[in-house]
């Protein structure tokens, strides 16, 4: 089982487990997390869900590249790797607030999926990297335009364009994240705010993350579509091949 679950007072946490992959994000796994988040959100008991990883490190350290090189070597187009992302949005739509607790460096689709949670806290020695751009590849699940949202346009270019990663301080600093903590602490405070969470009423929070939800929604419009356009334009490019090329020579 790659997503474990475990209530814990008023939330529901639920903690990625691939070791073998450094928590890689498969589609196997997004389509459990999503299955996860749905039943949380369906349990009236569940005020908040804590999404976590396990191990020591690294939180999540992308998309699984196995995975993606698989797809473009069978000639498969992007759509199969299009469809993790919308497994995951699962997140956003969840009845109840998602808090990440990131205790380590998170890389890639990693930084996608906190992108669609409603808090990220972060230990203090953990990363942020978007290495889209070292892969020949741009952000594939509608994160470019959350993180546009997030940190506004020039820290967004900056995270996408440099590919280099961020401490946790300077991820606070440009709004990417809303707290950071001291080492070991990241899950304890996300269960401290989902409690905090659960002394309003459920349903009355359900709506707020409703009306939220529908802003962004109305904002965003056409802009998502947009960028998955330009992800099926580099997707099997040249630059994505030669990085496909240099990860399978390092294993």
């Amino acid at each position: 089982m790659t997503v474990h679950s475990e209530r814990i007072g008023a939330a529901m946490v639920l903690t990625i487990d691939r070791p073998t992959t450094r928590n890689a994000l498969d589609a196997a796994t997004a389509g459990a997390l999503a299955a996860a988040v749905r039943a949380a959100s369906g349990d009236a008991a569940v005020r908040a869900v804590v999404l976590a990883a396990a191990g020591d490190g690294v939180f999540v350290s992308g998309g699984d590249l196995h995975e993606i090189a698989t797809l473009v070597q069978s000639g498969r187009g992007p759509d199969e790797l299009l469809a993790i992302g919308e497994e995951l949005a699962e997140l956003e739509r969840c009845e109840v607030p998602v808090i990440a607790a990131v205790h380590g460096a998170t890389l890639g689709g990693g930084c996608e999926l906190l992108l669609f949670c409603d808090q990220v806290i972060c230990d203090r020695q953990a990363t942020l990297c978007f290495p889209h751009a070292r892969m020949g590849l741009v952000p594939a699940w509608g994160s470019g335009t959350r993180l546009l949202e997030l940190v506004g346009a020039r820290a967004a270019a900056r995270l996408l364009y440099t590919a280099e990663p961020v401490s946790a301080e300077a991820a606070l600093a440009m709004g990417l994240v809303e707290e950071v903590v001291g080492r070991g602490q990241a899950r304890v405070r996300a269960l401290a705010l989902a409690e905090r969470i659960a002394r309003s009423p459920r349903a009355t929070v359900a709506g707020a993350k409703r009306a939220l939800r529908a802003a962004r929604a109305e904002m965003r419009r056409a802009a998502v579509a947009a960028e998955q356009a330009v992800f099926r334009e580099v997707w099997g490019g040249p630059a994505h091949l030669a990085a496909l090329a240099a990860f399978a020579a390092r294993k």
